[in-house]
Order: C-alpha cells, then structure tokens, then sequence
C-alpha cells in the first residue's frame, strides 16, 4: 500500500494585511508552524510520498526565516518529496526553485511541458508541470498518457478545472480521463471542493493549511490518500485532515426586536457557544434584521466584549423597526427627520439605506436627549 500526503496553497509569508501588525505576525508563525506541523505528521505517518501542489510560497520573494524552516523540515523527511511551483511561487530563472539549495530527496517540476519522476521502489510515477510566469492559459496535459499503465500513476497539477478560460491552468475533464493517472493531486482552489472521479482518476483538491481571510472560512488541511494497486485496478482513498491552527468563520446573525448593544451582544455569545467558537476562531458576523429606532451598534465596542476569540469583526446590517404609521404624521421634529430620511431608507442603494438607517439612529437618540458623543 502506497501512503501519500498531499498538501499544497500553503502561502508561506503571507501578509495578513487585514489583521493588525501583531495579530498579523502571529499568522505568520502559526502559518510556519502549522507546516512543520504538516511535516510531523508525515513522519509519524510513515507516509511514502509527499506531494506538494504548488504556491507553497505566497510570492516569489521568500524571507530568509520560511527559507530555514523548510530546508529543515525537508532533510528531517525521509521519503521523496515532489512539488509543481504554481502561480503565486513561479519556477521562473530566478526563482527560489531554480537554486541548488534543495536536499536529494526533494524533486521539483521546472518546465511548463509534462515531466516525470519515477521512484522504482515504490513502483510509482509521478507526473507534473510547472508554472513558469504568474499565468499558464494553456494546458499541457492534451493529448498525454501516463506511460504504464501497471505503475502507480500520480499527476500533479495546480490549476482550475472546468473553467475554459482561466488564465491559471484550465484543466479539462476529458484531459484529466485521458491522461490516466490512477490520483490527481490538485492544487489553486482553496476551499477544496469534493472528491471527484473523472474517467479513471480521482481528483482531489487539497485545499489550504491554513486560512487566510474570511473567504477561506472553516477547518482547513491536507490530504492523506493510501493507494493499492493490482494489475492496472487502483483502489484510491483520500482522507482529509485538519492542520489549521485556526479557522475563519463567517456568520448571519438576526438581531430583529433588539433593543440595547446587551442584546445583540447576548445573541452572538450565543450564537458562539452553539458553535464551539473560540480561541481558534477569527470569526465575522454581519448583524441583520430590525432594531429599536435609537439603538446605535456600536461594532467597536461588541468586538472588545468577546476576548475569548482570536478575533472578532463586526458588521452592522440592521435597520430601525419603524413603523411609518408612528412618524407620517408626526408633526413634531423626530416626524420631520424620519420624513427626511424614508426615501433613502427604503428606495436607496444599499449604501445609502446604511447611512441613513444610521443618520436616523443618531438623530432620534440626539432628539431623546441620549448622549451620543461617545458612539
């Protein structure tokens, strides 16, 4: 039985631009960590094969720290590891790829034209290709057979399937059935899509490690896939594992009949109790529904209230619950101000419901004599 890992979209360095500095230098770590961590797990493992599905790295430029670790992590590994540069970490002349700084058992694709890497011992071959520039409009497994049919055949791939005119590889089924290798290990669409079984292959996104903002929300991993072969008949079985260190979650909260920040504070806690969010989780939630007409959500304030989170982001989509009946004819000047805002708040583009939703908050808190100074 072959035992492989397949990983990939890990993004090495990444900036975590949207966090602040040192929420975004701990993802930096963690991100490291969870590699290493990754690499652990393969030598527990016992795997025979690692597959690396490019974009290891978020960009060509590697700082001299993820340099280090990875070296370490790839002569503390025994068994070959095969890795097809993608879009975001290019095998272009001056790449980190095209140095001899790489241990003997790491095998890199270099060129945009199929290749191969055979290991004997394991009786398998691996097939695979290169981004040589940050695009690849074109696909080169046309036309293209694995050779032996008797091998264990693996073909490693960054790109997109089904989508004809991605300028990242577009990777067509009919290419893939053709081809013919018994596991496709695939890599550029981080919320991995199922597993899918294409002619005779099984394809496979790993998806990310890690994720890296909200819309790479959820537990992220790899894949753990064992092989066993008789004859050309490949009995395949991907696992996904979790890896990530943390998770990006995003969440719709209905805070309709709200009458205080209490309130809609009181709805999130349970909102994360139900769903086991914690020190984990950088988690977002859009507030929805419809309030008391005075009450100003102060997002600030709800995202301090809840340090049990990694992070907490806020956004507020509620409206005030009026009733037009209780303002139309209302001649005094918290009726005026309603009657000023009505228009936008019902016919407006979503931007402008927002700023007045908001406009009349303030006003009928300012008109009740609230402070809102501090708001």
């Amino acid at each position: 039985m072959l035992k492989i890992l397949h990983t990939g979209d890990i993004h090495l360095d990444s900036p975590f631009a949207r966090l602040d500095a040192r929420k975004a230098e701990i993802r930096r770590d963690e991100l490291r960590s969870s590699f290493s961590a990754m690499f652990a797990f393969a030598r527990k493992s016992s795997v025979d094969l690692i597959l690396m599905a490019g974009d290891v790295f978020d960009r060509e430029f590697v700082t001299r720290e993820t340099l280090s670790l990875i070296l370490r992590e790839f002569e503390q590994t025994e068994c070959p590891i095969v890795i097809a540069p993608g879009n975001h970490d290019c095998a272009s002349p001056d790449s980190i790829w095209a140095k001899p700084i790489f241990p003997k058992n790491v095998h890199i694709f270099r060129s945009p034209k199929v290749e191969k890497f055979s290991f004997d011992d394991l009786g398998v071959d691996v097939y695979g290709y290169a981004f040589v520039s940050p695009e690849m409009t074109e696909c080169p497994l046309h036309g293209l057979h694995a050779d032996d049919p008797q091998r264990i055949n693996l073909l490693l791939a960054h790109g997109e399937i089904g989508v004809p005119l991605s300028r990242y590889c577009p990777i067509s089924r009919a290419a893939l059935s053709e081809f013919g290798a018994d596991y496709t290990a695939l890599g550029h669409i981080h919320n991995a899509p199922p597993v899918e079984k294409i002619g005779g292959t099984v394809a496979a996104y790993c998806g990310c490690p890690e994720g890296r903002a909200f819309d790479e929300a959820g537990i992220k991993g790899a894949i753990l896939c064992e092989i066993e072969k008789n004859g050309t008949q490949a009995d395949v079985r991907p696992k996904r594992i979790r890896i990530s260190r943390r998770r990006y979650e995003n969440e719709i909260l209905d805070c309709t009949g709200a009458e205080t920040l209490a309130d809609i504070e009181a709805r999130i806690g349970a909102c994360m109790e139900e769903k086991g969010y914690g020190e984990d989780t950088l988690l977002r939630v859009t507030l929805q529904g419809r309030v008391a007409p005075a009450l100003i959500v102060d997002t600030h304030a709800l995202a301090s209230r809840f340090p049990q989170l990694f992070s907490l982001d806020v956004r507020d989509e509620t409206l005030p619950a009026i009733h037009p009946r209780d303002y139309e004819n209302d001649r005094t000047v918290r009726g005026e101000f309603y009657r000023a805002l009505a228009a936008q708040m019902e016919c407006g583009t979503p931007e402008e419901r927002k700023i007045a939703a908001l406009a009349l908050r303030y006003g009928l808190a300012a008109i009740a004599g609230e402070n809102i100074s501090e708001t």
